[in-house]
């Protein structure tokens, strides 16, 4: 599922993180692999921040960051999401990873990311982020600027959200949605 893995993900920090709490940057999550923010080592990001940065840049380092700040590891992240995944109904689901960088029992089914992309758009704060084309530093306090990779947001009026993934195993990933009028 790549890294619509971060749909949970982000979910998960909007119930249990406090938003404008701080979490520091560690050096696991700034020298991650693959898509990135580019936060530092130290440097202290708040959880409403690095929401953003997982969602609209797909922050590997965004997601680390959370995981660690809300549960300790990514370890104990990963089994905090699959407790989640069973309370939402995701019945074809295995997390190991608050990013979605391939991993042998990391998977969803197509079926599932709707299912937790419906209950996350329950969720005031995850549409106002998940819809965002592009934010800068000044709107939000932030320590950066922030613009959404997700193209469908700029190609279409009718897209809200919500996610793209890709990884070498699950290839081109995409869970979207639109505006109902």
């Amino acid at each position: 599922m790549a890294s619509t893995t971060k749909i949970v993900t982000a979910l998960i920090a909007l119930n249990y993180g406090k938003l404008d709490e701080k979490f520091t940057i560690s050096k696991e999550a700034a020298n991650i692999r693959g898509s990135k923010v580019g936060y530092t080592v130290g440097e202290q990001i708040t959880v409403r921040e690095l929401i953003y940065g997982l969602m609209l840049r797909s922050g590997n380092d965004a997601a680390i960051a959370l995981a660690e700040g809300l549960s300790g590891s990514v370890e104990s992240f990963s089994k905090v999401m699959n407790e989640e995944a069973r309370k939402l109904g995701l019945l074809y689901t295995s997390f190991e990873s608050p990013h979605g960088l391939d991993s042998d029992n990391h998977f969803s089914s197509s079926y599932d990311l709707a299912l937790a992309t419906a209950k996350a758009q329950n969720h005031e704060e995850f549409m106002k982020i998940i819809s965002n084309k592009a934010i800068s530093k000044e709107e939000l306090g932030f320590t950066r600027d922030y613009h959404n990779i997700n193209k469908i947001l700029w190609r279409s009026e009718e897209a809200n959200g919500v996610k793209t993934g890709y990884t070498g195993k699950a290839g081109k990933c995409l869970v979207s949605s639109f505006k109902l009028y």
